[in-house]
């Protein structure tokens, strides 16, 4: 029961911080001006931010469609709806907890599907691989056409931090030599102890069934399915942020590289540790777009409207998730059937 409460607390003081930084930081970037900001928002364009927002569901529909590729390797065969309902939870569950939502989803479909959830979580790893490798790609495509612009924002934004971190470098170096030393001590001390412990063939079982998720990518029957998902993906995700640059007269000239510029400021404020990328999206989407020739005032506006329109989606569709996954209940025993 003691391990549990620490447990317990130990996350909540990680969530409480992770809050407090986006909540502050938002503070920080808003406080002079946030009145500002809603009335701007009174002229808006909304057909392009509902453009916007259908959009998105399509793009988390094709995301669900992909993942549910992956399981299949794994001989698990999740209906696309019960797929997009369990990552649309995922998506809400991160709102609250960053990073649970990856478990939360393969959590759902254990309860669904009885999907094993060491074998989800695998795929869910190949998913974060791809992504990423997919969004540095995108990113130094971005820095070769906007080379000029983005180059003085992330100067602006980074320089300071990235110069004390090299100045540190040589500690950093030498605390990791140290700690991987101590664990090659360790193991040398107590590999046949932990090798003949019970334990030891259970972990050793959970990580092969997880390795074997994580190399689902290998075992497509239909690669180009995959790849091809993953290509619209992010097209779509470039059209969800674009769209919206037409609903403020003071964004609408901006052409498709600054959209191009704005999802990858995107994609890296909401990969940042923090709920929903509270904060982090606000100061890399209204700083970028400084660069861009737009004001201060209405870059924090489009930074607001931006996020809290992918906000209310995730809110909305995570909810009606919720309650479909109330609703109907578990599959049918056979995996071959599905109910939904």
């Amino acid at each position: 029961m003691a391990p549990r409460i620490s447990s317990s607390i130990s996350t909540m003081v990680k969530v409480g911080v992770s809050l407090g930084l986006a909540l502050l930081l938002f503070w920080y970037l808003y406080k002079d001006g946030f009145a500002d900001t809603l009335y701007r928002l009174r002229f808006v364009n909304y057909s392009w931010v509902v453009l916007s927002l259908f959009i998105g569901i399509l793009a988390h529909l094709v995301r669900a469609y992909r993942w549910k590729l992956l399981l299949e390797t794994t001989g698990n065969h999740p209906t696309l709806l019960r797929s997009m309902m369990a990552l649309l939870i995922g998506y809400l569950v991160n709102l609250a907890i960053p990073r649970l939502g990856e478990l939360s989803r393969c959590l759902i479909l254990k309860r669904t599907d009885n999907i094993p959830v060491t074998s989800s979580l695998g795929t869910v790893v190949s998913e974060r691989i791809v992504d990423v490798v997919s969004l540095l790609m995108i990113t130094g495509i971005t820095l070769a056409i906007e080379f000029e612009k983005l180059n003085e924002f992330f100067k602006s934004v980074f320089a300071e931090k990235l110069s004390g971190l090299f100045s540190n470098i040589q500690y950093l170096v030498l605390s990791v030599v140290i700690l991987v030393s101590v664990l090659i001590l360790l193991w040398g001390l107590f590999r046949r102890k932990v090798v003949n412990s019970s334990w030891w063939g259970k972990l050793k079982s959970l990580a092969y069934q997880t390795w074997q998720g994580i190399i689902s990518i290998t075992r497509l029957s239909n690669p180009w399915k995959f790849w091809l998902a993953t290509v619209s993906i992010w097209v779509l995700y470039y059209f969800m942020s674009y769209v919206v640059i037409f609903a403020m007269e003071a964004t609408a000239h901006l052409d498709w590289k600054a959209g191009l510029a704005l999802l990858v400021m995107g994609g890296l404020a909401m990969s940042a540790p923090v709920q929903g990328g509270i904060g982090a999206f606000h100061l890399l989407v209204s700083g970028l777009l400084i660069y861009y020739g737009v004001s201060k005032e209405d870059g924090l506006s489009f930074a607001f409207l931006l996020h809290s329109s992918q906000m209310v989606m995730i809110l909305l569709t995570g909810l009606l998730s919720v309650l479909l996954l109330v609703s109907i209940g578990k599959k049918h025993p056979n995996p071959g059937k599905a109910n939904l």
